[in-house]
């Protein structure tokens, strides 16, 4: 006779993960369903929405297609956001002159008239729960009454302005965000609008004026930017009647950097001594206003993180009033910040001294850094030698002001010797060894 098996524990629990696994993929499918038919039903109000904005282009008169402070100027508004069926959306409608190349381009053309059509392009976009932003575009050509042009735009004083957008390695960007204002201009202009594959914008009769301001931004990247005052950086931009207009505008992927500072000697951590950096791009010229400056740390922690930065070259210091002098940073200053990076930088902190003399060693055949070095610093009464760290680095603290002579030394490099070195207050030396 057989004894019946029961089902044991582990049975049990295989049946149960199996279970599991098949309600898991079956909600995981459902869910995708919902959110398939979701942007479905959000791409159908989106192609409502740029339909209806087609249909009121068509209702208007020639003149009146334009945006509203754009170029061509009219009676369509630039962007809105709209509520559809739960969804947000925003609208956006460019329009343009364009140069038909039936008659000729540019000079060439036949009739004189560049601006032979308003090209129109209509661009609803949403947040998709699939992931992302999502896009409906429609694209349309308004043509005048007449072949020639109902009348010539540029008759009475305008020209073409063109922006050209590149990034720090200086290759075209698509889609850059730029936005244009000009409050002197008849009429007045303030748009927005995207670079295009070559990363451009080109402006067909823009109304001839001093004063176009023009900022290039995009999401995550720095931004650049003409400026206001006799005494900016970069002037806005001038249009002169039947002549072209171009700029180039420069922008890349925002960095961070990690500032950590330590007693110089000990290599203990500093917690409370505020440090100051500036990049050397600038704003204004008189006086000198950088675009990027703050004064940082001193907040009980050694390391400072600062986020959003700008590819470029920064500075450091620390004010005497704290006690202490910026014996070295490693990496040596200036510091390069490349695009879309993230980076550390290490200052070392010395006793403030009314004279000290910091020491960069590199090879001058490829400006790498020389650890080991031997650096001699000597006048009569005094004789030190240190040798650098492996940031080719060295400080001299508590000396007194006059002339010394500094000899750099190192296996495989010439013996460098300057002996006219002028200390005074905080000097600093670079040396290049062949």
């Amino acid at each position: 006779m057989r004894s019946a098996r029961g089902v044991t524990l582990i049975d049990t629990v295989v049946g149960v993960a199996l279970l599991l696994l098949v309600f898991v993929g079956i909600s995981a499918v459902f869910r995708l369903s919902i959110d398939v038919v979701t942007n479905n039903k959000a791409r159908a109000g989106a192609i409502a929405l740029a339909d209806q904005r087609m249909e009121y282009i068509r209702s208007l008169t020639y003149p009146s297609v334009g945006t509203q402070g754009g170029i061509p100027t009219g009676l369509i508004a630039p962007s809105e956001s709209i509520s559809l069926n739960g969804v947000s959306y925003t609208r956006r409608t460019v329009v343009t002159y364009a140069d038909d190349p039936k008659d000729g381009i540019d000079a060439s053309d036949s009739n004189g008239v560049t601006e032979d059509y308003k090209a129109v392009k209509v661009d609803v976009a949403w947040t998709s729960r699939l992931g992302g932003t999502r896009h409906v575009d429609l694209v349309a050509r308004v043509s005048p009454p007449t072949s020639a042009g109902e009348t010539n735009p540029c008759a009475s004083s305008c020209g073409t302005l063109s922006i050209n957008v590149v990034n720090a390695s200086n290759k075209a960007l698509a889609g850059a965000s730029v936005t244009i204002t000009n409050s002197t201009s008849n009429p007045a202009v303030n748009f927005n609008t995207f670079t295009n594959a070559n990363g451009t914008v080109t402006l067909l009769a823009a109304p001839a004026s001093a004063g176009y301001g023009v900022v290039v931004t995009n999401t995550g990247y720095s931004t650049d930017q003409t400026g206001t005052g006799a005494n900016a950086s970069r002037l806005p931009l001038t249009v002169s009647n039947n002549l072209t207009t171009s700029a180039t505008f420069q922008i890349d992927g925002l960095s961070s950097m990690a500032v950590v500072t330590y007693q110089y000697g000990t290599l203990l951590p500093i917690t409370s001594v505020p440090f100051s950096i500036h990049g050397a791009k600038t704003t204004s010229s008189n006086p000198v206003t950088y675009k990027y400056s703050a004064t940082l740390g001193g907040t009980g922690s050694p390391a400072t993180t600062i986020s959003n930065l700008e590819w470029d070259t920064y500075t450091f210091a620390v004010a005497a009033a704290t006690g202490y002098d910026l014996a070295y940073s490693c990496g040596p200053q200036p510091i390069a910040l490349s695009p879309n990076t993230a980076t550390t930088t290490y200052l070392y902190l010395a006793t403030h001294t009314s004279n000290s003399l910091a020491v960069k060693v590199s090879a001058s055949a490829d400006s790498g850094l020389i650890g080991g070095a031997s650096v001699r610093l000597f006048k009569s009464g005094y004789d030190t030698t240190q040798i650098t760290d492996s940031c080719g680095q060295t400080f001299f603290s508590g000396l007194s002001s006059g002339t010394y002579t500094l000899s750099v030394s190192a296996s495989g490099h010439t013996t460098f010797t300057n002996a006219n070195l002028s200390v005074a207050s905080s000097t600093q030396s670079q040396v290049s060894l062949n």
